[in-house]
């Protein structure tokens, strides 16, 4: 399989995705379903301003949301809330639709990923005594880059996949790459920080 979904990624497929590795079946055939909810998620709000979150969109998204793939069109549906917004005020401004998304099938995907990039690193499978902490935060991406932890992102190497789609940067203990830090960006928007440590 791709450590990283290949549907995250514009048309023609990039050439500079990293090479696949073994999966269980599980990873490889059972998660393709959440990869796609995790595509739209990461795809949505901001993400959609950036060029490549826009293409994801014009290009593929739109398309399965128009009946190409008959079960996701109500699965979006089921997750759309009105909100209603107000100025500072208070004041009446309208409603909008929001998705909320169950953070389940998002952390699956990232920790497939998580997992990914270990067998990159080592050629070994991550021992299931190793924890995999995810976090996101939704209004201040930036935070994951202050101290304390502006020192160990100093030290990892930027990776761009694609045309940007995807960014990310992996910090790992020399005699221990069990033990790591990485930083996932997609769509130039939504941040993950992704922790590994022996439990």
């Amino acid at each position: 399989d791709h450590p990283f979904p290949t549907c995250l990624f514009n048309s023609p497929r990039p050439k500079n995705l990293p090479r696949r590795i073994p999966a269980c079946y599980e990873c490889n055939n059972g998660l393709s379903k959440d990869e796609e909810l995790f595509r739209i998620f990461a795809a949505s709000g901001m993400a959609y301003e950036s060029n490549t979150g826009n293409r994801i969109w014009n290009e593929k998204i739109r398309s399965a949301l128009q009946g190409r793939r008959p079960g996701l069109k109500p699965l979006i549906k089921s997750m759309a809330k009105p909100i209603v917004i107000l100025n500072k005020a208070g004041l009446l401004l309208g409603t909008a639709l929001i998705l909320e998304v169950d953070p389940a099938p998002i952390n699956r995907v990232i920790r497939k990923i998580a997992k990914g990039l270990y067998y990159l690193d080592t050629g070994k499978v991550l021992s299931s005594k190793v924890e995999i902490l995810v976090e996101y935060e939704n209004e201040k991406p930036e935070r994951f880059f202050t101290p304390p932890l502006d020192d160990a992102i100093r030290s990892a190497k930027e990776v761009r996949l694609g045309r940007g789609e995807v960014i990310y940067w992996r910090n790992t203990i020399k005699d221990n790459p069990e033990e790591s830090l990485t930083w996932i960006k997609f769509y130039e928007d939504k941040t993950f920080l992704i922790c590994t440590s022996r439990k």
